[in-house]
């Protein structure tokens, strides 16, 4: 019996339904979008291993912590009706262009639907931006294959996931309450914040005063702060450590005696600008946050 004969179509799989018809009208009739809905395949539930891989080590996790850590997939319940509609497009297609996006998530995906689906015409990786004409013909323009590094990457992410919420999770239901979880990213995050909050309780305050002064100059005013005594620098918060030692020799460190003292010796003194320096400043706002710059300023003030 003759084999079907291909429609000449090409088959692209994004994993937005959303997206889909859009990217369609953009590349023509000559191409079919259909949507992965997400991931297709995924660690099981231990209780939904076979039989036989139960009282092995694949057993405890989905992952086979004596050989390498590899992970055992199954296509997702939910998904395998999506599974048979992809491989039932594919039959018609003559090429197949994975479109899922271009982060780790989006390469696995990629990865999964090749590992999955099996095709046995051309496959092309292609990624874009944006939804728009001129982004989705660049991105067939620029196309390539999967990029197995950031498919290592996500995975590795998943199997940690999985060890630290299986092996961690349980202890916090003993410690602590039932029903908590732990994960690959809070925990270390939990640990970082208990870490500063001992720091915060074990801080011992620094006790030292300042001088402020207010002038007047012909029909306005101003105010300095009293930067020395005797020629050393005023001591500042900077110059004492977390024990509330100061640690700057060459620093005077004011009590409130000493600065009340200073005070009512200032009060008639007679005082003069020794020099005025003009400079030009401009004052931009700053750019928004991205992810990078929001952690490092977090960090910063925190």
């Amino acid at each position: 019996m003759p084999s079907k004969a291909k429609t000449g179509k090409k088959l692209v799989i994004v994993e937005s339904p959303a997206k889909s018809k859009t990217i369609a009208k953009y590349l023509g009739e000559g191409f079919i979008v259909e949507a992965s809905v997400g991931h297709i395949r995924d660690l099981p539930q231990p209780s939904e291993l076979p039989a036989e891989l139960k009282k092995t080590s694949v057993g405890k996790f989905a992952v086979d912590i004596e050989n390498d850590f590899k992970p055992y997939y199954v296509v997702s319940a939910d998904k395998r009706k999506k599974v048979t509609e992809l491989k039932a497009a594919l039959k018609d297609a003559d090429a197949l262009y994975l479109a899922t996006d271009g982060d780790r998530e989006g390469e696995a995906i990629a990865w999964h639907l090749l590992e999955v689906l099996k095709p046995k015409v051309p496959v092309y990786r292609m990624t874009f931006g944006e939804i728009t004409k001129e982004a989705i013909h660049r991105a067939m323009d620029n196309l390539r294959d999967v990029d197995t590094a950031l498919v290592d990457a996500q995975e590795t992410r998943r199997v940690l996931d999985r060890l630290y919420g299986y092996e961690i999770s349980p202890v916090l239901w003993r410690k602590v309450a039932r029903g908590l979880s732990a994960g690959r990213v809070q925990s270390v995050v939990t640990r970082m914040v208990v870490d500063r909050e001992r720091e915060r309780m074990a801080f011992k305050a620094a006790s030292y005063w300042d001088l402020t002064g207010q002038f007047g100059a012909g029909s306005g005013s101003f105010k300095a702060k009293l930067a020395s005594v005797d020629g050393a620098k005023v001591a500042s918060g900077r110059d004492f450590n977390d024990d509330g030692v100061l640690t700057s020799r060459n620093a005077a460190h004011l009590n409130e005696e000493l600065a009340t003292s200073l005070a009512a010796g200032l009060q008639d003194a007679d005082f003069r600008v020794r020099s005025v320096d003009t400079k030009p400043y401009t004052r931009r706002p700053a750019a928004p946050f991205t992810t990078s710059t929001l952690q490092q300023e977090a960090g910063r003030k925190l």
